[in-house]
């Protein structure tokens, strides 16, 4: 086999140094020609590794190592490069997606003063997830896993100037930290058990450890992958991650950040499959999650929080299935949810840019006959996210409901019954509030204010810094259709999301030749052990997933099919679900405040009084001795004389006594 995965990996880091450190003094056609450059080239090499992998015969695995990172005694750390099948996939969606983020960002930002630090990041991103899915041990996985952190808390807080920003990059980057705890816990385990880090010697291995120990150690990975992949309960970040720029949304939510807790459950699936316990919580978690997020997203005003909801639902569908022991159907959802989702977000960021940066619903509506090709893509991705045949997501998510069902049918357990129908529930969600979404933007009359104004005054601070995509309303006649450089990604994505789903198609014939992504993965999850559907079972999944996802849509219909007509409920239902269930207020009551409070607190004794008190306390007493010790030093010689004298009585009545 042929391994490029170190030119994919340091193509975009020699992108983001050379832009990095000379970017400020570039021309845009310089800068694009390094930013998409980096990134193009690392795309074709990721071509060329998957063909290579495809055409391969065996184990179909490359386990390169590159150099010797750290050595002590016996032990051996290197640093090397792992191609499999599951990597060869992962490193195609990152690059192949990521790049067609690249190119409509070059439209989208055109603006921006910032250009250049812009692809820089971008170039970044890219480099941090290639590291992270090419890596042969958990130890450098670590690595890739907290420069992705790094990398989202620089794009989410690009636009610095906006305290949102700044305060929504923070938030991001403290939620991730808990799991690169949880991360790092595991990998201590994991040494301390197999005394090696490299994948070949931990999940290759044949033998098997005590359950108690795989328990510890796939719970604390799934920490991770919660934080990483924005699972309950540490999911708050991904909502505020909107006040990055619309093409770091897509790139986050679509192809890399979020992607990466449904890979590593994926590759530690041989430490997975020896803690039924762990893979119980995943599928729970998982559809907690789907369901969860869904609710919240039927009720949201703004069209990226929509999507990031809908984004936390998905990824749930995602552990749902790999929880019941179905990698690939996971996978599989991962590969067209890069698709259709990136499109649902450079979409929406294409309204935005048409519209001046409004992101409101409430001031929008009639965009049908004005930005037709954005209305066509968008309209195909919601069509793929709500599971309607032939699109790529019907598949993915059907094959996910058909696997959670056999699961049900093999275990006879309650609660995989429940998980199916929260699954069932979430498709019939997802397709309500994607139809409220398109007929909210492009259905009815155009509610946006004629007469262009300053938003507000984060909005006035971004564009007195020069930061572009400021806020202001525009009349309907002054929407026109975004630049080919925009528009040419979004019908490429939306082709992938009507074709996707025919790499993995076989849920409802039985036919596993039909399945060509199965097919392909088939080496990596070879000693997994996934219950099989009967047709009838997945034609009664696949018919009810339809049938609900039908009704959501006629749902949208019913109430938005003719525009967007906002209107104030007060009920106390509409505002639990309008406001998130007030997580958000909760945790800052019952969690931030208290600890801010203690810190002060221990702040002030500790500081005030334990340090500071202290320190003043010593310096008194050395202050105290020696103001005694300074009345002895009179200068006078019959004091010093008297002393003597005194001392030389007290040393002979000393000796007369003791004698």
């Amino acid at each position: 086999m042929t391994n490029l995965s170190l030119w994919v990996l340091l193509l975009p880091l020699l992108g983001f140094l050379i832009l990095g450190l000379t970017g400020r003094f570039l021309p845009r056609t310089a800068i694009l020609t390094v930013g998409w450059g980096a990134c193009g080239l690392a795309f074709l090499f990721a071509l060329v590794n998957f063909f290579s992998v495809l055409g391969a015969t065996g184990a179909k695995v490359s386990d390169q190592s590159l150099f010797t990172w750290a050595a002590s005694g016996s032990l051996q750390i290197s640093f090397g490069q792992y191609l499999d099948p599951l990597s060869a996939t992962m490193l195609l969606v990152v690059t192949g997606v990521g790049l067609l983020i690249h190119i409509y960002s070059a439209g989208y930002m055109a603006d921006d003063v910032s250009f250049w630090r812009f692809f820089a990041y971008l170039n970044f991103f890219i480099f941090a997830m290639v590291l992270l899915v090419s890596a042969n041990s958990f130890l450098f996985l670590l690595v890739g896993w907290g420069l992705v952190g790094l990398a989202s808390f620089l794009l989410i807080g690009f636009w610095y100037q906006r305290r949102s920003a700044i305060a929504a990059a923070q938030k991001a980057f403290v939620i991730n930290v808990i799991g690169d705890f949880g991360l790092m816990l595991a990998i201590f385990l994991i040494f301390t058990t197999y005394g090696h880090l490299d994948y070949a010697s931990v999940l290759g291995s044949n033998g098997t450890i005590a359950t108690g120990t795989a328990t510890a150690i796939t719970l604390l990975l799934f920490v991770a992958c919660a934080a990483k992949s924005a699972q309950l309960p540490l999911y708050m970040w991904l909502p505020d991650a909107m006040e990055g720029p619309t093409p770091v949304s897509a790139l986050i939510h679509a192809a890399t950040m979020v992607t990466a807790g449904v890979y590593l459950v994926a590759r530690a699936h041989p430490l997975f499959e020896q803690a039924p316990a762990a893979l119980n919580v995943v599928a729970g978690i998982g559809g907690a999650t789907a369901l969860f997020a869904a609710t919240i997203a039927i009720f949201q005003l703004d069209i990226k929080r929509v999507l990031a909801y809908s984004t936390i639902s998905q990824l749930g569908y995602m552990f749902m299935a790999e929880g019941v022991h179905n990698y690939t159907a996971g996978i599989f959802h991962l590969v067209t949810h890069a698709f259709f989702k990136a499109l649902l977000f450079l979409g929406a960021g294409a309204v935005i840019h048409a519209l001046g940066g409004e992101q409101d619903m409430r001031k929008m509506g009639g965009l049908w006959g004005r930005i037709r090709i954005t209305a066509w893509t968008f309209l195909i991705a919601a069509l793929a996210i709500s599971g309607i045949p032939p699109f790529a997501g019907f598949w993915s998510k059907d094959e996910i409901l058909s696997a959670l069902l056999a699961q049900a049918n093999a275990t006879g357990n309650t609660g995989f019954y429940l998980l199916w129908i929260a699954g069932l529930l979430t498709a019939g969600l997802t397709a309500f509030y994607m139809f409220r979404l398109f007929f909210g933007i492009f259905r009815g009359q155009y509610r946006g204010e004629p007469v262009a104004t300053a938003h507000d005054e984060e909005d006035q601070i971004v564009e007195e810094a020069g930061a572009g995509h400021h806020t202001h309303a525009v009349s309907y006649y002054e929407i026109e259709e975004v630049p080919p450089v925009m528009s040419l990604p979004l019908i490429i994505l939306a082709l992938l999301s009507i074709v996707g789903g025919f790499i993995g198609s076989y849920a409802l014939f039985g036919a596993p030749n039909l399945s060509p992504l199965a097919n392909f993965l088939s080496p990596v999850f070879a000693g997994v052990h996934t219950p099989e559907a009967s047709v009838g079972v997945e034609w009664l999944s696949t018919g009810l997933s339809l049938l609900l996802a039908a009704a959501g849509i006629a749902g949208a219909w019913t109430l938005y099919g003719q525009g967007f007509v906002y209107k104030e409920n007060k009920s106390a239902l509409y505002q639990l679900v309008l406001n998130k269930y007030y997580v958000d207020e909760i945790l800052t009551v019952v969690l931030i405040k208290p600890l801010l409070a203690l810190g002060r607190g221990l702040s002030r004794f500790l500081e005030g009084n334990a340090l500071d008190g202290g320190s003043r306390g010593i310096a008194q007493i050395f202050a105290g001795i020696g103001s005694g010790l300074r009345r002895l030093q009179t200068g006078y010689m019959r004091n010093y004389a008297l002393g003597i004298l005194v001392g030389v009585v007290l040393i002979i009545v000393y000796y007369a006594v003791r004698g």
